[in-house]
């Protein structure tokens, strides 16, 4: 997946509301721009990574990698 892809779908997820868990800000986020579930769970599995290594939470880490190119 491209990265400019990806770094538009976190920043969608991000711009929801912050009451709902990560997981399902980023899934709505790719069915809005019409991405698929393969894209979903490689986007998922990315971020948790990255959150785990880094020691931060979902939206943290998605905040981090939408910024990375």
């Amino acid at each position: 997946m491209a990265s400019d892809a990806r770094s538009k779908i976190l920043k969608e997820a991000l711009r929801t509301r912050h009451n709902e868990p990560f997981e399902k800000a980023l899934g709505r986020a790719v069915r809005t721009l019409g991405g698929s579930f393969a894209e979903y769970v490689a986007i998922v599995a990315e971020v948790r990574d990255y959150a785990r290594s880094h020691k931060l939470n979902l939206r943290d880490a998605a905040r981090a990698l939408a910024h990375q190119p």
